[in-house]
C-alpha cells in the first residue's frame, strides 16, 4: 500500500493518517464529517524524492519541531491504522510558493503548539500548519474552516492537554477533515491496514 501510495504522490498533496496512540482518538473526534484520520502533513519533493512535512509531539518527535519523513515512516503500519492521499487544486506557481513557505518554517524549526492557538505563528500544530500554508500560498483563495469544540469535547481535551476548560471551550480548532472536506481538495486514494482494503477516488 505504501509503495503504491508513494507512486501516486505529487508535490502539494495532503497526506492524512490514523495513529494508534490514544491521543488520536481525542483529536479525530473534532472531525465533523469524516472521523477517519487524526494527523496530517504536506508532500514536498527533495531531490526527486517525496517527503511528508508535518508537526507532531510525543515520542515520535522528541524535539517537537516541524519534520520531514518518508511516506513509509509517516504511514508506518506499526504505528498507524490507515492513511489517505488528497490533492488540492493548486497552480504550478502556488506549489512553488507552498514549497518555499513550508521549507522556510522547516529551517526555522517551528515547534508544536501545545496551546492550539491559531493567533500565533511561532508555534503550530499539524492541521494549523497546513491551513496557514495554504492561505499564504494561494493569497487566501483557499481558506480552511475551523471547528468549535462541543462542551463534552472541550472537557475531554482540557483533561488531555492540561489546559483550562474555559480556554479550550473558546478555541477554534482546524480539524483534520476541515483540510480535505472541500471542493478545492480531491481524494487520490485511501488505505486501511486493518481491513486490508483499498478505496479509489479521483487521480488528477
Amino acid at each position: 500500500m505504501i509503495a503504491e501510495g508513494k507512486d501516486l504522490l505529487r508535490e502539494g498533496d495532503l497526506v492524512v493518517r490514523l495513529n494508534i496512540e490514544p491521543s488520536s482518538e481525542a483529536i479525530r473526534q473534532f472531525n465533523r464529517i469524516d472521523k477517519s484520520y487524526s494527523h496530517a502533513g504536506i508532500v514536498l519533493f527533495d531531490g526527486g524524492i517525496p517527503f511528508v512535512y508535518h508537526i507532531v509531539n510525543g515520542c515520535e518527535n522528541p524535539d517537537e519541531k516541524l519534520r520531514r519523513d518518508s511516506l513509509s515512516r509517516f504511514c508506518d503500519p506499526k504505528r498507524n491504522l490507515a492513511f489517505g492521499i488528497y490533492r488540492y487544486d493548486l497552480t504550478a506557481t502556488e506549489i512553488l510558493n507552498l514549497k518555499a513557505i513550508i521549507k522556510r518554517w522547516y529551517r526555522r524549526g517551528i515547534k508544536f503548539d501545545y496551546r492550539f492557538d491559531l493567533k500565533t505563528n511561532d508555534k503550530m500544530y499539524c492541521s494549523e500548519m497546513v491551513s496557514k500554508a495554504l492561505a499564504a500560498t494561494t493569497h487566501n483563495r483557499i481558506i480552511v474552516e475551523t471547528t468549535k469544540p462541543t462542551n463534552i469535547e472541550a472537557g475531554f481535551f482540557s483533561a488531555y492537554t492540561h489546559l483550562p476548560y474555559p480556554y479550550i471551550s473558546k478555541l477554534r480548532i482546524v480539524a483534520i477533515d476541515n483540510l480535505y472536506q472541500r471542493e478545492s481538495c480531491h481524494l487520490v486514494k485511501k488505505y486501511n491496514y486493518k481491513r486490508s482494503q483499498r478505496y479509489t477516488g479521483l487521480v488528477n
